[in-house]
């Protein structure tokens, strides 16, 4: 929730169990202008290393009860979307770690012309860091925190159009809600505001000049993690053919502080996310990413490099699966650590009907660190039997 690109890759990587990839297609109940669209997961599995653990694993069961609702309204050309959704997790072994976790999501797409477009977006998520995560605090349960998000996008320039500008921002408002002692120096306002300008070199490949500038102001009067980061991207984004899509960035990436006690940074930075689809029912994507990430104990800044693959095949109408690994390789600047991080993700998915699917998943967590204490293995396996109505 940093305001970062590639949000959801990073959530991915990180997250102790699978997000399963379903295929229901929710009915929508209309009501007036409104269509709609209630949906309800439930999720039965095991975790062997509750806590990433090195030493004394913790395993347990899960059960996870997820309902969520849409509503959505169109008017001519402009589209509107409200969505909320509750999650209630349950530890067989360690009900100190039960959470429930709520996201409010309210979106706007308008379209004023052929040549202007504007998105826009709000969001309020109640969430929390599992117990041993890389950010964790050290409690007896884990912590939780609120993100206020604002976001908003402007394209200028009709499609297919030689030109297009767009303008985007965001801000966001982390704050912790609980283990204030231990937390309240990671409270933070993230503001980011960038712009893109594409220029159509082919019928269906178009180069790109990227700014963004993003002011991190903590909470903590005296931290002296304030700091400015700001990305300078050349690249192009295609979709040459039925098979090919994707988007490939470079450049260079810097971090200033405010305080003179820490050591400002700079690097490289890349940015690819890219599609392969040999065949319409098989598909290969591939992202990669280098970024700073904000500190999460002593050190300035984390240098991570992500990277992750993942093939999605449909074997026939009712069932797919997905195969994902990834690795990343975390940096601390400032002092002497090294973490990296292998995960290995197996999914299958089996529609039953329209509106009933069933999703088993399992994953697998490697991650080698200079710190021994840091360093665990996990593996997790999940059931999930999703229902829309």
């Amino acid at each position: 929730m940093e305001g970062k690109n590639f949000g959801l890759l990073m959530a991915v990587l990180s997250a102790g169990y699978i997000v399963p990839s379903y295929a229901i297609e929710p009915a929508s109940v209309t009501t007036g202008p409104l269509a709609v669209k209630p949906q309800v997961s439930i999720q039965l599995g095991h975790n062997d290393n509750l806590f990433s653990d090195r030493r004394s694993a913790e395993s347990s069961m899960i059960t996870v009860i997820k309902p969520s609702v849409e509503l959505l309204a169109e008017r001519k050309n402009d589209a509107y979307r409200l969505s909320y959704s509750i999650e209630d997790g349950q530890y067989a072994n360690s009900q100190a770690d039960d959470y429930t976790d709520q996201e409010l999501i309210a979106e706007a797409i308008i379209e004023l012309n052929s040549r202007h477009r504007v998105d826009a977006n709000v969001s309020y998520i109640k969430d929390h860091e599992d117990r041993g995560s890389n950010n964790a605090a050290a409690g007896d349960k884990p912590s939780r925190y609120t993100d206020k998000l604002l976001g908003f996008s402007y394209r200028y320039g009709a499609q297919g159009a030689v030109a297009n500008v767009e303008l985007t921002g965001s801000y966001t408002d982390h704050e912790f809600d609980n283990f204030k002692a231990l937390n309240e120096g990671r409270d933070r306002e993230n503001s980011l505001i960038g712009g893109v300008f594409y220029y159509r070199v082919a019928p269906k490949t178009s180069g790109l000049v990227e700014l963004r500038y993003e002011d991190i102001a903590y909470d903590l009067s005296t931290s002296t993690l304030d700091n400015v980061e700001t990305k300078y991207l050349l690249g192009v984004k295609w979709d040459a053919t039925a098979k090919t899509s994707g988007t490939a960035k470079l450049g260079y990436m810097e971090k200033t502080y405010d305080s003179s006690a820490r050591n400002d940074q700079d690097s490289l930075s890349w940015e690819v996310a890219a599609r392969w689809s040999p065949l319409t029912y098989s598909v290969f994507d591939l992202t990669a990413m280098h970024d700073f990430e904000e500190a999460s104990g002593n050190e300035d800044a984390i240098d991570t490099q992500s990277y992750s693959l993942t093939w999605t095949h449909a074997w026939n109408e009712r069932l797919s699966t997905n195969i994902m690994l990834s690795r990343m390789d975390e940096e601390y600047t400032g002092i002497s650590r090294e973490d990296q991080t292998d995960t290995l993700m197996l999914g299958a998915n089996y529609e039953l009907q329209r509106w009933l699917a069933v999703n088993l998943a399992y994953s697998q967590t490697d991650k080698g660190s200079d710190l021994d204490d840091e360093a665990y293995k996990r593996e997790q396996l999940m059931l999930t039997v999703s229902v829309s109505f």
